[in-house]
């Protein structure tokens, strides 16, 4: 959309090359973040059903990872459709190929577990945490080398302390 409008004003198309290619995303929305030994894609500043969905698609298309891990926060502000769409979710990352899969939250991000282990994710690759300060802990100790690790979660929930950790343990 930003190209065409450019182009409607005459910016010539060389010009809006050079400034896209220097876009980088905002801080903590879609962010790549390359540590020590570990690929995080930070997208802990908000979720909804349909972004966290589309996270974890690009999740599973990397072939390079040696594990795909999700980090992912309770969903806020939902309603009452929260659980059922927490478990629409869920069932996403088990056909995702995700390899372990930590939610944080209450009683929704934990219909988002159970739903992943109902849909055929082994139970002893999925937890549960009540708050991001004990699913940090459980990712520092968890996460192994070459694993590709999704970090996504509303706001509210405070995913960023597990990317925070992350990056003060394996930079």
């Amino acid at each position: 959309a930003g190209t065409a409008v450019a182009l409607e004003f005459d910016v010539p198309l060389e010009v809006v090359a050079e400034r896209a290619a220097s876009l980088r995303p905002a801080s903590r929305r879609g962010e790549i973040v390359r540590l020590r030994d570990i690929t995080v894609i930070d997208d802990s500043y908000n979720a909804n059903p349909t972004a966290t969905r589309r996270a974890l698609d690009v999740l599973a298309g990397d072939r390079h990872a040696a594990r795909r891990v999700a980090v992912l926060g309770e969903m806020l502000e939902l309603g009452d459709r929260a659980s059922a769409l927490h478990q629409e979710v869920g069932r996403a990352v088990a056909t995702a190929g995700v390899d372990l899969l930590l939610a944080v939250g209450g009683p929704a991000a934990s219909a988002l577990a159970e739903a992943a282990m109902a849909a055929g994710m082994p139970r002893d690759r999925v937890r549960h945490f009540a708050t991001s300060e004990d699913a940090a802990a459980a990712a520092a100790e968890l996460v192994e080398p070459g694993d590709l690790v999704l970090v996504k979660g509303s706001r509210g929930v405070r995913t960023d302390r597990v990317v925070d950790r992350l990056k003060m343990e394996r930079a």
